[in-house]
């Protein structure tokens, strides 16, 4: 068999690498490429050789080739570069390319030849894999942060609940005086604002205690507007576009509502000089899976989109938005939770947040909360009046931390109720069985000894069946314990609660009492 020549080899090597070669001589005209070129810039062979870079790419594209040819006969040494150009169906290719001079056997310069490799998709690979990291390190930084936020805000409001539980019960007992009444009354002020401040920790946190139901989003954002035409001022103009199939959202009202008036307010702000707010609703289905934390799960949302033409957010801004405390306005007049909320809200109600913004374009932020559908409907609460007892009861208070089972036992007793108390589920149990035994149960939720409040109402209602419950606690649990709960029927106070609020639960709970 005849061994073929050099020249042979390497024209056989050329034509079959997937890479693109090419020869340009001194005038930047292309003498040899190979059929994987051709493919690369989409033209036939004879429509490229003799041609230059500008004949074959448009004018940005055939720029830098050129420079990258000067860069190389100028320094007389290979070097790679990387770029972007436009491929033949008008989509960008990105490219590294090798390139050197060649020369003839007295060593002067003939001309640049290259090799060039698509990495296109390697490119894209990993550029995903860069987000996906992104994500995932943003996910779990407010994961973490959520924790904490949740904790401090569990610990806040116990601290609260007896600061306010014993402020209300000076301003009962106390006698009546001018200065007194003002030095109490700016303690209850200060007390509920911090009652707000844990709120807004503990919805960013997804420990908000939230009653999910099926919403018209459409009325939602109606009775908003009409709000905001008070709260925005004549410079801002507002606009909507509701569509009719936008459907029922899955979400507690109240909260949902907060959450747009958040969104708008913050829009307002970044229009100082007036501006136009645009609010949409439709419906969305997602069909991608779920990559990252912040992905929505595949199905049917109802999409609330606030868009305004104030300031927008550079990207660096944009990357913290929803961090909790971060906030861009000056002079004290931001506390840094109201998108922080939103998120939480969004989180724990199954959908999602998004934000897009270009500095000095304005800002879009976008709510999408799960389609209610026939399977999530919440029965209507009763619409009979409970009506105020006089009725002394014994009420079994379980509670772990000793301050504010104090603090309860002394609303109660103020209330006219006999109290027993206890620390642990095990010793509430004893004292339901023995004499004595109480009328109602309020325990916490989150007991730190033994098993939990809802186990513990669930071994009392073995035990006792029928026997009123109230739950207490200072965050939301997670939504399965949240459901169980709802399931008992009874009520849930979320800690600090004023001693009205604990009246109007006793009430209820002993209608069925005689």
């Amino acid at each position: 068999m005849a061994i073929p020549n050099s020249f042979d080899i390497l024209q056989a090597v050329i034509e079959a690498t997937l890479d693109a070669i090419f020869v340009k001589d001194l005038e930047g005209r292309y003498v040899l490429v190979n059929e994987a070129f051709c493919r690369f810039i989409g033209k036939p062979h004879a429509d490229i050789v003799g041609r230059n870079d500008y004949e074959l790419y448009t004018e940005a594209d055939a720029r830098a080739f050129i420079d990258a040819d000067q860069q190389v006969l100028a320094s007389g040494r290979p070097q790679v570069f990387e770029g972007v150009a436009t491929g033949p169906d008008g989509q960008p290719q990105t490219y590294l390319v090798s390139k050197g001079l060649y020369r003839d056997k007295d060593g002067q310069s003939l001309g640049v030849f290259g090799i060039s490799h698509d990495i296109t998709e390697l490119r894209e690979a990993h550029e995903n894999l860069e987000r996906t990291q992104e994500a995932l390190f943003r996910s779990q930084k407010m994961e973490a942060v959520g924790q904490l936020t949740g904790g401090l805000a569990h610990d806040f409001n116990n601290i609260l609940a007896i600061i306010l539980g014993n402020v209300e019960l000076l301003q009962r007992y106390l006698p009546k005086d001018p200065y007194t009444d003002e030095i109490v009354d700016e303690l209850l002020r200060a007390t509920l604002h911090g009652k707000d401040l844990t709120a807004h920790l503990l919805a960013f946190s997804r420990r908000r205690l939230l009653n999910p139901q099926a919403v018209d989003v459409n009325v939602v954002v109606a009775e908003i507007v009409r709000l905001l035409g008070r709260t925005l001022g004549a410079t801002i103009h507002v606009t909507t576009s509701t569509s009719t199939d936008a459907g029922m959202a899955f979400a507690d009202p109240a909260a949902l509502e907060a959450a747009v008036l958040n969104i708008a307010l913050n829009a307002r702000d970044a229009m100082p000089e007036g501006g136009s707010l645009a609010i949409h609703t439709s419906t969305v289905k997602v069909t991608a899976p779920r990559k990252t934390d912040d992905d929505l799960e595949p199905g049917l949302y109802v999409r609330i989109a606030l868009e305004d033409n104030g300031a927008g957010m550079p990207p660096e801004v944009l990357a913290r938005v929803f961090e909790p405390f971060f906030t861009t306005k000056s002079g004290g007049r931001g506390t840094g939770l109201g998108l922080s909320m939103v998120y939480g809200f969004a989180k724990q109600s199954g959908g999602a947040v998004k934000v897009v913004s270009t500095a000095g374009l304005g800002t879009t932020v976008s709510l999408f909360l799960p389609l209610a559908g026939s399977e999530t409907q919440v029965p209507a609460a009763s619409t009979v009046p409970v009506i105020p007892s006089n009725v002394p009861r014994t009420i079994l208070v379980v509670e772990d931390e000793a301050d504010v089972r104090a603090i309860v036992r002394r609303q109660l007793e103020s209330l006219g109720h006999r109290v027993l108390v206890a620390e642990a589920a095990t010793e509430a149990l004893l004292l339901l069985q023995g004499p004595g035994s109480p009328d109602v149960l309020l325990t916490d939720v989150v007991l730190k000894t033994g098993i939990n409040g809802i186990e513990l109402a669930q071994a009392a209602r073995e035990a006792r069946p029928g026997l009123p419950l109230i739950f207490m606690s200072g965050y939301a649990t997670v939504p399965e314990a949240q459901q169980r709960i709802r399931d008992t029927g009874a009520p849930l106070l979320s800690k600090p609660f004023t001693t009205p609020q604990l009246e109007r639960a006793v009430n209820a709970v002993c209608v069925v009492l005689k």
